[in-house]
Parts: C-alpha cells; structure tokens; sequence
C-alpha cells in the first residue's frame, strides 16, 4: 500500500483489510454489470464529490436545459416531504411570482383548474402534487435526492433525468 495521508475512516478499513490477500483491479463504471450505490458516496470522494452539481451550479442549468426539463411552468412532485424541505419550500414561495399569483387567486375563492392548496403546510398542489416553487437550491436539491439515493442503484445523467421525470409532471 502507498503512504498517503488516509482519514481516519480510510485508516481502519486499511487495516481491517490488510488482513486479506487480494488485488484491486480498476473497472470504469460503464463496464460494471451491477455497480453499487457505495460507489457514488460524497463522504468517501470528500475532494471529487461535490464539485460537479453542488459547487458550480451552471453545471445544473445545464443537465436541466439539455433535457427540456426548465421550460415546464412549474415542477410538481409526489414524494414524502419532510418538514425541514416543506419549510424551505414555504420560505422561497416569495421568489416565485407565478407561485404567488395562484396562492393569491386561490385566496380569493378562484377556481384554478388543476390546484388546490394543501391545508396543513399551506403548500400549493397540482394534480394532488407538491408544486416546487423556481428555486435553484430546492431544484439542486431534488436533483441530488433522485441521483444519490441508493435505492436508485447507480444512475447517470440520462437515468437521473429520467427518474426525476417519472414523479414530475
């Protein structure tokens, strides 16, 4: 083994597995049959992880732009939202003029075909769907829970985009 400075983490697992004789042979990922999702954890690349998405958002308009994904009105989802994120949402509905203009009509007693309000969180639906207020960080966030999650296995680009899609209108 080489003598880099390892973190604490990467120094028990070196000696737990000092215990083995084997060899690590590189394999890129588009040749893997069954990648896993430990392969594409942030805390393990603390220096690779997060450059792409997290530290430059232009890189994010443009995952969005390539796939048409931005020039829909609003983004609506069907997941389980959790406080923290319903708060984030209630507190960025302000920037969001469009968002703002259907809450107001439906304030007033309008009918707006397809929205309603949720009364609970006071979080405006669309075809019983959460709309997501234009938001660049609850967009990012979106983006990451759908790419990270390792119940969505391994996906690239194409799969990511594609699992956002199936739970936005």
């Amino acid at each position: 083994m080489s003598s880099k400075v390892l973190t604490r983490r990467q120094a028990r697992w070196a000696e737990f597995l000092s215990e083995f004789h084997f060899t690590i042979t590189y394999r890129p990922g588009r040749l893997a049959t069954l990648p896993d999702a430990l392969s594409r954890r942030d805390d393990v690349y603390p220096e690779r992880g997060v450059d792409f998405i997290s530290k430059n958002p232009q890189n994010f308009h443009q995952v969005l732009k390539q796939d048409g994904i931005q020039e829909s009105r609003f983004f609506s989802i069907k997941v389980e939202i959790f406080s923290d994120f319903i708060h984030k949402i209630q507190k960025e509905v302000g920037q969001d003029n469009d968002y703002k203009e259907i809450l107001k009509q439906l304030a007033r007693g309008e009918s707006v075909p397809d929205y309603s309000l949720e009364p609970k969180a006071k979080l405006l639906l669309f075809k019983d769907r959460v709309v997501i207020p234009r938001n660049e960080a609850i967009q990012l966030k979106i983006l990451q829970k759908h790419h990270d999650s390792p119940l969505a296995g391994h996906p690239g680009q194409e799969k990511t985009l594609k699992l956002i899609k199936s739970d936005f209108d």
